[in-house]
This record gives structure tokens, C-alpha cells and sequence, in this order.
């Protein structure tokens, strides 16, 4: 990630306010900042599935989105983009967004999530603490089953090199809180306004993922515009409006 310099000229000198964090993430996702402590890039599919827009407006609410994929319907494994597995085979991806967001914005979007059915939730604190909500189509598995991501088909034969499983989830959580503490807060020097700020959002903010089981119609980033007001996918992606802090 390099060093502290490095990584304060990447993440902000002096942060002193959430909003700073968030025009890091948003930027991230504009492609002005080359990484974040949980990832280096985005994926292709992001931009061939249109997913950047949303992506970035959803950083500049708070949402603070660390990892995501778009649906996919049966595309061929041979696609430039999401394709993969032996030639003549169909692949599959339900839609997911991994994200950090603050409990008022948790509390918004699980109240949306009544809305939209074929959406399942999980989230975690540093602390343990946890929420969540299955989907609530037929079929769907319950929010602590294994859940196939990305699968294929290959001539009879159905590959799942992808799942989301509550358990696993718990662990990885523990070290992305962590990334918090261990690569961010500790370029700032100890008591800084800057140091606080980001251990902060460690301690109160929440961890979370969504996935959406419609794989035919589904579209994951409704629910956001519906609790939002707006319609993210439309957006400008440049220059987005700020709300005012605690709005």
C-alpha cells in the first residue's frame, strides 16, 4: 500500500470530517485514487455493465463500496468481459455490493429492503454486532446458507467457483474493520483529529453486503435510489452534490 506519505497523499493529509472519507471512496470509484485498503482496481464489468455511476454516487451518500459484481443471465463463457470455464459453456452472476455505511443509513436501507424482495442483507460492527434480512422470494436461501454468486454450466456440468456463506463473511469481517486501524488511522499521528476520525468510522460504522437472487430482472441499486429519492444510475458522474453533514 506504501508508506505513510504514500499513503496520506492517496487518502487525504488531514481528514477531519466523514465526508472527507467519502470523497476518498467516491473518487476511488471515479478512478482519481489507484486503491483503497481492501482493493487495488475495479473490475471490467464495472464500466461494461454501467455499474461506475451508481457506484460513485452511492460513495458520495455514505454507502462505501469495497466490492461489487453485476448481474449476468446465461452469458457465454467465452465473453471478453465475465466469461470463463471451458469454451461453449453459460455463466451466471447474481448481483452483490459490499460496502461500510453508518447505522442511520443501515437503518434506511433495510427499511427499503421491505420493498424489494428478491434482496437478502448481512451486516456486522468491529464489535460483532449483527443485522440481516433474507430474501424473501421463493426459492431464495435463507440469509445464513451458502449462497452461489457466480456459476456456470459446462455440457451438463454446473461449476460454482463463487459463494457467499454468514460465516465465512464474519471472518473476513474482522480483518476488514481491522484495514481500518492497521492501514488507514495509523498514518495519522496518535490523538489527531485525523486518527479519530478514522478509528471512528471502525468503531461505529457497519459492514455489510447484499445480494440480489434475481438473476433474470433483478436490479440491485433500485433500493438505493428508492431510500435515497433519486435515481443514482442517472447521476452525473463527476461533481455529484454533497449533502451537508448529518442530512
Amino acid at each position: 500500500l506504501g508508506g505513510k506519505a504514500q499513503r496520506r497523499g492517496l487518502w487525504g493529509e488531514a481528514p477531519t470530517a466523514e465526508e472527507d472519507l467519502y470523497d476518498v471512496f467516491e473518487r476511488f470509484i471515479r478512478g482519481l485514487v489507484p486503491r483503497l485498503p481492501w482493493r487495488d482496481a475495479l473490475a471490467d464489468e464495472t464500466d461494461v455493465f454501467g455499474m461506475r455511476r451508481p457506484l460513485a454516487s452511492l460513495n458520495n451518500r455514505g454507502f462505501l463500496t469495497i466490492n461489487s459484481q453485476p448481474r449476468v443471465n446465461a452469458a457465454s463463457s467465452e465473453d471478453a468481459t465475465v466469461g470463463w470455464g471451458p469454451a461453449g459453456g453459460k455463466v451466471f452472476q447474481k448481483a452483490y455490493l459490499e460496502f461500510f455505511c453508518n447505522a442511520a443509513n443501515l437503518d434506511k436501507l433495510l427499511e427499503g429492503l421491505a420493498s424489494f424482495p428478491s434482496l437478502s442483507l448481512e451486516a456486522l460492527t468491529s464489535k460483532g454486532e449483527r443485522r440481516s434480512r433474507p430474501a424473501q422470494t421463493d426459492g431464495a436461501p435463507g440469509v445464513d446458507a451458502v449462497t452461489a454468486l457466480t456459476w456456470g454450466t459446462f455440457q451438463g456440468e454446473v461449476r460454482t467457483p463463487t459463494v457467499a456463506d454468514s460465516s465465512s463473511f464474519q471472518v473476513w469481517s474482522k480483518e476488514a474493520m481491522t484495514l481500518f486501524t492497521t492501514s488507514w488511522a495509523d498514518i495519522y499521528p496518535a490523538g489527531s483529529p485525523s486518527r479519530t476520525l478514522v478509528e471512528k468510522v471502525r468503531e461505529t460504522y457497519w459492514h455489510a453486503y447484499i445480494v440480489d437472487h434475481d438473476v433474470e430482472n433483478g436490479d440491485i441499486f433500485k433500493v438505493f435510489s428508492a431510500i435515497l429519492g433519486t435515481d443514482i444510475s442517472q447521476e452525473p458522474s463527476t461533481a455529484l452534490p454533497r449533502p451537508a453533514p448529518g442530512a
